[in-house]
């Protein structure tokens, strides 16, 4: 054979060769490739998955501060309707017309029979006459006077001791047992 014939050959079976070797180096960046875009793809999922879990617990987050401060301001609107409510009952407890029977019980039950019998400004205008005839009926030695600094009531002061029977000091006493009896009415 000749030498270019040879040359030819050796050419052509590393022009094959290099053909094989190249088909082989593609088939495995092929899979290299694949391999890569599964994994990346995987990775996309797990991330877009994560990502979404984040988003469902920041989204339960919210509604779940959202809705405790709509508890909170439906909680004061609640209280803020439940005073309203209880000032509004003591008014007409005031002006009711067995009001006076009610500030002579409690002289009373409070078994005190001397000292000072104070009461508040409206209620001494309105019912001094009658208390002091009660007072004399019951032969008690009883000062009546105005205080400024009571809604309702009595208090009786006798030296350093008092008995207070006012209207502020009956409702803070009463005032979880009248907000939970409001609040079975109004809800």
């Amino acid at each position: 054979m000749s030498t270019q014939k040879v040359i030819n050959k050796i050419l052509e079976d590393a022009k094959e060769e290099a053909q094989e070797i190249i088909a082989q180096h593609k088939s495995e960046a092929n899979n290299i490739t694949k391999d890569y875009a599964e994994r990346i793809a995987q990775k996309k999922i797990a991330i877009d998955n994560h990502v979404a879990e984040l988003k469902n617990k920041e989204i339960m987050r919210a509604l779940s501060q959202n809705r405790l401060d709509l508890n909170k301001k439906l909680t004061k609107n609640k209280q803020d309707l439940i005073n309203v409510t209880i000032a509004e009952a003591v008014k007409q407890l005031i002006e009711h017309k067995e009001y006076a029977a009610f500030l002579k019980a409690l002289i009373k039950n409070s078994g005190e029979t001397e000292g000072e019998l104070l009461l508040s400004n409206t209620d001494l205008k309105r019912h001094r006459n009658e208390l002091e005839k009660f007072v004399r009926n019951e032969k008690l030695n009883l000062r009546i006077a105005g205080a400024n600094d009571i809604k309702g009531g009595v208090i009786i002061k006798k030296g350093k001791a008092s008995h207070i029977g006012s209207l502020d000091i009956i409702l803070e006493l009463l005032s979880d047992e009248l907000a939970i009896a409001v609040s079975k009415i109004l809800y």
